[in-house]
């Protein structure tokens, strides 16, 4: 089964990170430009939000692809938990040690009748083989759960991007910049051939950290790499293209995701503010390197929300169908045993997920404690947090004991 769910994920998460670029697409769209200038103008923060239509609407698509998603999982999984069990009574009906205990030796004396053997178990006997496990999505476990984590997410975007845009806001006034530079910098500009908006900070993470104050994720970084073109100091400058070493850059160093056909603008700038003469770049400049960047971070981050999700969904789907296959069967939920694998090797492993391969707990609701304190039913669990689930390479397995209580 693991191989059938690692196809469905394969399959899935293009679909995902698609629905959310075209999320974000409708929400650049639906910003009102002129309002939001004129709120600046006057320096109503309430106003200028309001004027972004930061909607959770434009997430529909999203819900009903997460949706969909959690349903396919679910009918994955429900077969295969059909094909087990099949194959289960099938083995077991071969096995003569399963119809019953040896009997005892006065048992077999003369004048006594033994007692019956227990009914094997075959597939016209009374434990039939022929149950056939579907998922189903009206079951109101199951509507709940999809229904309140894909509200949850929905809701966290909302507030992100509201949270994000009131902070650029802030930070702008305070350093004095003007209402079209703060407006540009959250919305972005349109691109007059594509007729779309590029660039700004809608669609990105961020938010705001609790112990600094500062902006922080992807909206950040594109605060960051403006600030540094913009500061006329080669240091700063050369922060956007990272650190030169034995005739090469530095891998990983940088803005990594910057658009690479800009460098040596970047390089003549950086030589030209070095040998004391102005920059090179201009403002509109900037700001055509800064929205490609921009873009390139949301196509990253709908791939990462793909990638997480995705796998999120499919291990809830496999814990819901597995849940529903235990009532019909009649068997109890210490029947199941969860296992945790760790399947992306060491490099950037989290040392918590290494530690938990190979671990496994007894019951469908029994929860794995991670050395960090966390408690998860699953891989991919949302009670996780981020810390345990972003970009996370485990993979969770339940196996059925059919023969449970027998």
């Amino acid at each position: 089964m693991s191989d059938d769910l690692q196809d469905l994920i394969d399959q899935l998460e293009p679909l995902l990170a698609a629905v959310f670029i075209a999320a974000i697409a409708t929400l650049r769209a639906g910003i009102d430009y002129p309002r939001l200038l004129i709120a600046l103008r006057t320096g109503d923060v309430d106003a200028a939000i309001d004027a972004l239509n930061i909607e959770s609407g434009v997430f529909s698509g999203y819900v009903m692809e997460r949706q969909a998603a959690f349903a396919k999982a679910g009918a994955v999984v429900s077969e295969s938990v059909t094909k087990d069990r099949v194959a289960f009574f099938r083995r077991e009906t071969r096995d003569p040690s399963i119809r019953g205990p040896v009997l005892e030796p006065e048992a077999r004396g003369p004048g006594r009748t033994p007692p019956p053997a227990p009914p094997s178990l075959s597939l016209d006997g009374p434990t039939p083989t022929n149950i056939v496990f579907r998922f189903d999505m009206t079951n109101p476990r199951a509507e709940a759960k999809i229904r309140t984590e894909a509200a949850a997410r929905i809701t966290g975007y909302v507030d992100e991007q509201i949270e994000t845009a009131r902070k650029v806001i802030g930070d702008g006034f305070q350093r004095g910049e003007g209402p079209q530079t703060i407006a540009t910098a959250i919305a972005g500009k349109v691109n007059p051939i594509s007729g779309r908006r590029e660039g700004g900070i809608i669609g990105l993470s961020g938010g705001i950290d609790a112990r600094t104050g500062k902006l922080t994720g992807q909206a950040s970084y594109v605060e960051n790499m403006r600030a540094r073109l913009l500061s006329g100091d080669p240091d700063e400058m050369l922060k956007v293209l990272g650190r030169f070493k034995d005739g090469k850059w530095v891998e990983g160093t940088g803005m990594t995701l910057r658009d690479r056909r800009f460098d040596r603008s970047i390089q003549k700038a950086i030589r030209d503010v070095a040998a004391g003469k102005g920059n090179p770049l201009s403002a509109a400049k900037i700001e055509e390197m800064v929205a490609k960047y921009s873009d390139r971070l949301l196509a990253r981050r709908a791939e990462d929300i793909a990638r997480t999700e995705t796998a999120s969904g499919v291990e809830m789907a496999r814990a819901e169908a597995t849940k529903q296959a235990l009532g019909k069967a009649g068997l109890d939920d210490a029947a199941v045993t969860k296992g945790w694998y760790h399947s992306r090797g060491l490099d950037h492993a989290r040392d918590t997920h290494v530690a938990m391969h190979g671990k496994e707990v007894t019951g469908i609701d029994t929860p794995f404690h991670l050395p960090d304190g966390s408690v998860m039913l699953y891989p991919h669990d949302p009670a996780g947090g981020v810390k345990n689930n972003v970009n996370c390479g485990c993979r969770g397995d339940q196996t059925i004991d059919w023969a449970f209580g027998l």
